[in-house]
């Protein structure tokens, strides 16, 4: 029997479909007739119009096609090879500048996390083999402590965002821009690179299994695609006005922010870095009509109304019906139910859209009007959950107050049949070994945990967590195995494990198992103090442990594996497992704390008020 050749989607893409691109897409939406005058960003208090940012990315268009011309003209580029730039600061409009300029120039522009340092900040931009790098002087203390272990960069391979606080030894980027003549800015459009609308433009990171971050790659098309998506769900008007407060170097920012806003011919306000206090002064003054969001901000958003009002009552009289709030629309991820019903109560909105999915986008999903409130919407029938085995689970069976009945048998991973050949998602940048352990037997395995509920004849996707050698906190998933490789080093530790535990708010929260030394016993000031200088080693903060339980030894298997599963089942429950001893911190804490009943009732308390106590049995 002859098996039919499977088709190859990008070569396809590229032969018949290679003016979908995002330098188009900016072309195009930037430049329609009507647009030029309207505002686009918003940044501390000042506007920028259509045409100036289109005007602004140009120039940044050519100074990289500039750059470029040079290293091919010096044999350190071929000629279709596209520009590897990094960029590593906070938000600002610039950091929009050379985001579109690299999509103007067919540049690839790798969108560091300010969160990596040290060794992790030198090894990604290291492997992404980058030639230039833009920073601010926010930025620039901690990318110059690993500018040593860059490899051939150099003082004058640095270029500074913001000449209002531009260094001296560096290169602002308007002073590199000014110095290109006329005839420099044409001669080096002939070097833009042929289009390839299934390669990259932005590069976005998420963490591996072990080692460096993954970096996802952001194809021209599904910068076009994603936002299509989501403009379709949501049907945003040039006179909508965004409010994006999530870091460009995250896709939800993109993705759910920026694209869609410009689909539309909106408008939005840029924040430099996320403030709940600042929210309702924002919203109010700027009309702020759409959000992306991730749970654990938007819950630090409501807590803040809250504790300004006095009660969740006092927020919807204040601010519902007030003349000036004009929000309807949130569009986001990690929410619980009970936030996005107060959201919706307290600002009068349409709808919180409540979405699964992840920088790599093969599955996604969004919870719409009328569906289930905690599930994250409707799937195809390509979306499957999996066993351990690789069979497909049972769907999810409640009772009559939503509890799951048969967890065993319906929970499991969200995979999707699809192979690697598909214009979503690839594969890793530079990572084959990550990349071949997401496509597995026909299938993408997203590592998440989730079921499928039948609810009128239609499927359902619900969210039940990460995998144990996952761990999501604060929107972003990382590896339990890189929280372990720092949890080592706290002082006295023989043997440590890492995994997931439940959070009060969305997604989940980090747990340690640590064995001590013979004759040695926890400190747990001690412990923190050494977490604390880890982090400028390289230590992502997200990777702090919240919760720390001592115990005496490890059960080994026969192959001398821990068995993570128990612990993360028990997590601190210590009122059903009263013998464990935990220590814990909180936000703005600075030691690790005993957890004691009391502090622990504490803890269940807000797991009810936030309607997620179900977590905690």
């Amino acid at each position: 029997m002859l098996l039919k050749p499977q088709i190859d989607q990008k070569k396809l893409v590229q032969k018949y479909a290679g003016f979908v691109n995002f330098r188009s897409m900016i072309k195009l939406l930037m430049r329609l007739p009507g647009r030029g005058a309207w505002p686009f960003i918003i940044f501390e208090g000042k506007t920028f119009t259509y045409r100036e940012v289109y005007d602004r990315s140009r120039e940044y268009a050519d100074f990289f096609l500039a750059r470029r011309k040079e290293l091919v003209e010096k044999g350190r580029l071929t000629k279709d090879q596209p520009l590897p730039l990094a960029i590593y600061q906070d938000n600002t409009p610039e950091y929009l500048f050379a985001s579109f300029g690299a999509g103007l120039a067919n540049a690839t522009l790798f969108a560091v996390n300010t969160g990596f340092r040290g060794e992790t900040l030198a090894g990604v931009i290291n492997q992404a083999g980058v030639f230039h790098i833009l920073t601010n002087a926010d930025a620039l203390p901690r990318l110059e402590a690993s500018l040593p272990d860059i490899k051939g960069i150099q003082k004058e391979d640095v270029f500074l965002l913001e000449e209002k606080t531009g260094a001296a030894s560096y290169t602002p980027m308007g002073k590199a821009i000014d110095a290109l003549s006329s005839t420099d800015r044409r001669a080096a459009r002939k070097y833009a690179p042929s289009m390839n609308n299934t390669g990259p433009v932005l590069v976005i990171y998420t963490s591996g299994t072990t080692g460096l971050p993954k970096g996802v790659p952001c194809t021209h098309l599904k910068m076009i695609g994603a936002g299509a998506v989501v403009q379709s769900a949501v049907h945003l008007k040039p006179s909508d006005r965004g409010y994006i407060c999530m870091p460009l170097f995250h896709s939800n920012a993109w993705y759910v922010g920026v694209l869609p806003i410009m689909i539309a011919g909106a408008s939005f306000v840029l924040k430099r870095k996320f403030s709940a206090s600042a929210f309702e002064t924002d919203i109010l003054t700027h009309g702020v009509t759409y959000m992306n969001y991730v749970g654990q901000p938007l819950h630090y958003i409501l807590s803040a109304l809250e504790a300004r009002y006095g009660s969740g009552q006092a927020v919807k009289a204040a601010l519902a019906g007030h003349p000036d709030n004009r929000f309807r629309i949130a569009y986001g991820n990690g929410a619980p139910a009970i936030d996005r019903e107060k959201m919706k109560r307290y600002l009068n909105m349409e709808h919180v859209f409540e979405i699964y999915g992840s920088t790599e986008a093969v599955i996604t999903t969004a919870n719409k009007p009328g569906d289930p409130i905690d599930s994250m919407g409707r799937v195809p029938g390509s979306v499957v959950i999996l066993d351990e085995e690789g069979n497909e689970c049972d769907p999810g069976e409640v009772d009559t107050n939503g509890r799951l009945l048969n967890y065993d048998r319906a929970v499991g991973e969200i995979c999707k049949k699809t192979g690697q050949n598909n214009l979503r998602f690839d594969g890793y940048f530079d990572n084959e070994s990550a990349t071949t352990s997401k496509f597995r037997g026909g299938y993408y395995h997203s590592g998440d945990l989730g079921h499928i509920r039948i609810v009128n004849g239609k499927r359902y996707l619900f969210f039940n967590g990460r995998t144990d050698d996952w761990i999501r906190k604060d929107g972003e998933n990382f590896s339990a195995e890189n929280v372990v490789t720092w949890a080592a080093t706290a002082p006295g530790v023989k043997l440590a494990i890492a995994h997931g535990a439940p959070a009060a708010v969305s997604d989940e929260t980090v747990m340690v198992a640590l064995e001590m030394l013979p004759g040695q016993t926890f400190d747990p000031q001690a412990a923190y103090d050494n977490f604390i200088r880890q982090e400028e080693k390289g230590m992502d903060p997200k990777w702090m442990p919240d919760y720390i339980r001592i115990i005496d030894g490890f059960t080994l298997t026969s192959t001398q594996k821990i068995l993570v599963r128990p612990f993360k089942r028990q997590h601190f429950n210590i009122e059903a497992n009263p013998d464990m001893t935990v220590y814990f911190r909180q936000r703005g804490d600075t030691t690790y704390r005993p957890l004691t009943p009391g502090a622990y009732q504490t803890l269940k308390q807000q797991f009810e008020e936030t309607g997620r106590g179900h977590l905690l049995e």
